[in-house]
Formats: structure tokens, C-alpha cells, sequence
């Protein structure tokens, strides 16, 4: 806390202090030869104390600083609802790290083969050099469900995991404390069955990994900033033009050269385009989008 002020033990604060609080202004009054008044935010001081010469000269509270300061107070409310996380308002954002912690290391991360196969979207078998596997279909035959879901959470090393949950946990937690479970679970159900079907048919049944959910959540979170008032402020231009250039340098296998191995450029790509249509799909459901104003 920083001091604003210090007056007189006589002086009666009680009225000052007061109005701070209905403006949810957070301060102390310290005693000790003098009343010394302290606040939370050193940005408010100025205006504080603006507000108290006012009160002592006019003996009343200018509007024009009442104003500034519950600006101040909305903002630093948003900020800290923003970089602090609770936990009890992230289930789904826990269940999918604590998921693919586990996966991960039962699979030995992708090295054992026999328990890998239990989790990839279909069953397979190594024979020799080639590899083997069911259709889609036999999933829904043999009720084997959820194989579709499931390679998200099979990583093969540990910067993969590590990178993955990072922007779940950053990304993900936004979207879930602001805008509750069932949404956050919406968009990672759609982009992860998405992306491990696209990835799929593309390369066949052995790859996994939360990056198409992660590409999933940062384009929701992008665009829902350029589309609604009630911003989550997590995801800037630049680093979802990060996201787009990692895209592109995976297709042109420039990755792949660098020893990062082969990336999953498909579920990549089907991740964003989830992520693009469940931001309008959420705002015509909350009656948002295409609204009649007329």
C-alpha cells in the first residue's frame, strides 16, 4: 500500500472513507501522531487525494473524480479476475490435464505399444514394416466409444505435453472461469473429435496430442475478442499470428527438418477452424449474433 495522505487525529475520515468503500476502493487508515490514509492501488493516489482536498474544501465528493475512480476500480477488478486462477471454476480444464498426464505416462509416451493401442482412435497391430488397423465403423460396432476422444490426451514426449498444457491452462482457464464448464467442454469435445477424425485420415491411427484443442481455444478466444464486449484479453494478434505461421512452417515439414518431429498438421488446421465456428455458434446461442434490434 502506498500513502495518500496524513491529516490530523482530530479530523473525522469517517465520512471519506466511506465513499472510498462504495466506490470499492481498497485502503487503511493508519494511526499513529497523525491519521495517515493508505490504498491498495498506487495508480489512485493522485486522485484520492484530489477527491479528498475537494471533500475538505467543499465538503462534498466531485463527480468528475468519483467517476475516474470507479474506472480505476473496474479495471483492477478485471485484471485481477484475469491473472488469477481458481480452481474450482476449471474441472474440465483439470480433467484434460490430469487426463493427459496419465495417458501419457501409461503409453510410456507413445513407447509401449500394446497399451498404446488401446487409446489410439482405432485398434492396430505392427506386422514387420506396416501397420494394420479397424475402420471408424468398428468403433460404433463394438461400442469402443471413446477412441474418439482419447488421442488427445497420448503425448510422446515431454516438451509436447508441457507446450500443450501450458496454453490449456493459460487459454483454456480464461474461457472456463469467464464463460463456465459447459462451453470450454463444447469446444474441446467438437475440435478434439474433429481433429483426431481429419488427423486420421490423413496418417492413419497413430498420433495424439492436446494441439488441436490448444488451436481451438486460442482462435475461440481470438475471435471472441473481435466479436463480443466482454473480452478475455488472452490471446493478442501477434500471438495468434504465431499460431498461424507454426501452422504453415509444419506443412512446408521445415519443422520435421529441425528434428521436432512429424507434426499432426491436420488436426492443427481442423482445431482452428473448430475454434473460428464455436464463437458463432456460442453467440447465436446466447441470441447475440444476427440479433433483431429493429
Amino acid at each position: 500500500m502506498i500513502e495518500v495522505f496524513s491529516t490530523a487525529l482530530s479530523e473525522d475520515l469517517t465520512e471519506f472513507t466511506q465513499h472510498l468503500w462504495k466506490l470499492k476502493i481498497v485502503h487503511r487508515v493508519v494511526f499513529d501522531d497523525r491519521q495517515l490514509l493508505l490504498v491498495e492501488d498506487h495508480s489512485n493516489a493522485p486522485i484520492v487525494l484530489e477527491l479528498f482536498e475537494h471533500w475538505q474544501q467543499q465538503g462534498s465528493f466531485a463527480q468528475d473524480l468519483d467517476a475516474q475512480l470507479q474506472q480505476s476500480s473496474r479495471k483492477q477488478q478485471f485484471l485481477k479476475q484475469r491473472s488469477s486462477v481458481n480452481l474450482k471454476k476449471i474441472p474440465i480444464v483439470l480433467a484434460l490435464l490430469l487426463c493427459s498426464i496419465l495417458l501419457s505416462f501409461i503409453t510410456q509416451f507413445g513407447s509401449d505399444l500394446e497399451t498404446l493401442s488401446l487409446f489410439t482412435i482405432t485398434d492396430f497391430k505392427v506386422n514387420s514394416n506396416s501397420i494394420n488397423y479397424y475402420s471408424l465403423s468398428q468403433n460404433i460396432e463394438s461400442w469402443q466409444l471413446w477412441r474418439f476422444i482419447s488421442p488427445i490426451f497420448i503425448h510422446f514426449n515431454a516438451p509436447h505435453i508441457i507446450f500443450n498444457s501450458l496454453w490449456i491452462w493459460i487459454v483454456g482457464s480464461a474461457i472456463e472461469q469467464r464463460q463456465g464448464s459447459l462451453h470450454i467442454l463444447f469446444i474441446a469435445l467438437f475440435s478434439g473429435i474433429a481433429s483426431n477424425v481429419a488427423q486420421y485420415y490423413e496418417t492413419g491411427p497413430v498420433f495424439g496430442g492436446l494441439s488441436g484443442v490448444v488451436y481451438a481455444v486460442i482462435t475461440y478466444a481470438w475471435l471472441w475478442d473481435k466479436l463480443a464486449t466482454n473480452k478475455f484479453s488472452v490471446v493478442s494478434n501477434a500471438l495468434f499470428g504465431f499460431m498461424i505461421v507454426w501452422l504453415l512452417l509444419g506443412y512446408s515439414e521445415v519443422l520435421d527438418a529441425l528434428g521436432l518431429g512429424k507434426i499432426a498438421n491436420t488436426a492443427h488446421l481442423v482445431g482452428l477452424l473448430c475454434g473460428l465456428l464455436a464463437v458463432p455458434s456460442v453467440l447465436m446461442l446466447q441470441g447475440k449474433l444476427f440479433s433483431n434490434k429493429g
